[in-house]
């Protein structure tokens, strides 16, 4: 089955653009201490930019200049503004693609909102165990503590985690307890399995065998909703290195998506 999944794409990818890119804005969601412009979505982002799909990129509250200036359900309004700008260009349906919390941040938005044409989640994290690094969870004590004691929008410094080229490092925001507890609040929107579940979208979920970050199939994509145009891809690849490995199957989707 992988197999023929990766022919497919392959033969996706290599059809004309144009004739299935009419219309379809793609917004492109960077990871945790990222932005728009990040290396390692140069290549995917030219990529889904040649295939004729329209693309904005927009700067995340998670971004390294911004990092967690906003709630997690808050943050949404980026891409909402990313939309409205794509709309400006002309186009008329979307899919939402993002890398690492970005992924997250797509499932977040799909699972919240009707009428996308797709979400792509490429290596999207973190997962719920996640917050139960010790770290994480002196960091969500701690937060809680203020919050109770009156300060939660008193900005401080936490320990938190993030994936890289090393795998999972130990990492320090700057960030009110309110905003910070919000991205690990696994009773409200920080839960990527419940998001998963509540998808109204298709999802290609994409996911690299040498990434420490990554949910099981069955613990992650398999929980969506059923859709024949749900994909499953698992690739040789580390977290950083994903969006370039997943590039021809982001294209190839985009284009049986559009088709739809």
């Amino acid at each position: 089955m992988r197999r023929f999944l990766s022919s497919l794409f392959l033969i996706l990818a290599l059809l004309p653009g144009p004739a299935f890119a009419d219309g379809l804005g793609v917004v492109l969601i960077h990871g945790k201490q990222g932005g728009p412009d990040v290396p390692h979505l140069a290549y995917l982002s030219q990529q889904i930019e040649k295939a004729g799909f329209m693309l904005d990129k927009p700067t995340m509250c998670w971004s390294r200049s911004r990092i967690y200036d906003h709630s997690l359900p808050d943050c949404m309004a980026d891409i909402d503004a990313s939309l409205a700008r794509l709309k400006n260009r002309g186009a008329t349906s979307f899919v939402i693609v993002g890398h690492s919390l970005g992924g997250f941040g797509a499932i977040l938005y799909g699972s919240t909102h009707d009428g996308l044409k797709g979400i792509i989640a490429l290596a999207p994290a973190p997962s719920p165990r996640a917050a139960t690094r010790p770290e994480i969870q002196a960091s969500l004590q701690r937060a809680q503590q203020l919050i109770a004691s009156g300060h939660g929008n008193d900005p401080l410094t936490f320990d938190d985690t993030n994936t890289g080229p090393r795998g999972i490092v130990t990492i320090q925001v700057n960030a009110t307890p309110n905003n910070f507890l919000s991205f690990y609040d696994m009773s409200g929107a920080a839960n990527l399995v419940a998001n998963t579940g509540n998808l109204k979208a298709p999802i290609l979920w994409i996911s690299g065998t040498r990434d420490p970050s990554q949910l099981a199939r069955e613990a992650g994509f398999d929980r969506a909703p059923p859709n024949p145009l749900n994909r499953y891809l698992q690739i040789n690849a580390g977290h950083i290195d994903t969006p370039d490995a997943a590039a021809d199957a982001v294209v190839a989707w985009l284009k049986e998506i559009a088709k739809n």
